[in-house]
């Protein structure tokens, strides 16, 4: 009896560790931590990070010393703030989308709605970007929306 308690008990136990690596290791939350990872940088004002985890349609874009200027000068010049946090939500994943009407489309990305906040002295408000994450060679890259409406 006790033999047949324990087999089921550890049954379980490896169903519920091998749930929780799929969920762990599973492209929705690798895109996810990517997003989180860029922010992360921009939060620091490592934006040469950060850039470099653009994906490489997004890097012939954006130079990168005019990315490193600008990108600094947004937050602490025009919009008048020093710091902001931000909040991932609403993670989609979508098929063939591509970031301008210009570009290759990929077949998959997955879509991460940002939420910045910000407090300075325009008072609060919050900017909500779409964030794109996408694997390319083994890394995720991330990706913005050019595309006209």
């Amino acid at each position: 009896m006790k033999k047949g308690i324990v087999i089921v008990a550890a049954g379980a136990i490896v169903i519920t560790l091998t749930l929780l690596l799929f969920q762990i290791f599973s492209p929705k939350n690798q895109a996810e931590r990517a997003v989180e990872n860029f922010y992360e940088y921009e939060q620091e004002g490592a934006y040469s990070l950060s850039w470099e985890m653009f994906h490489p349609s997004m890097q012939e874009r954006m130079d990168k010393t005019e990315y490193l200027q600008v990108r600094g000068e947004l937050f602490l010049g025009y919009l008048a703030t020093e710091d902001y946090s931000y909040t991932l939500e609403n993670t989609d994943k979508l098929k063939d989308w591509s970031m301008d009407d210009a570009s290759e489309s990929l077949d998959v990305v997955y879509q991460v709605q940002v939420n910045q906040r910000f407090k300075g002295d325009f008072g609060n408000f919050t900017i909500v970007q779409h964030v794109y994450a996408t694997e390319t060679d083994g890394q995720w890259r991330i990706l913005w929306d050019f595309k006209d409406r």
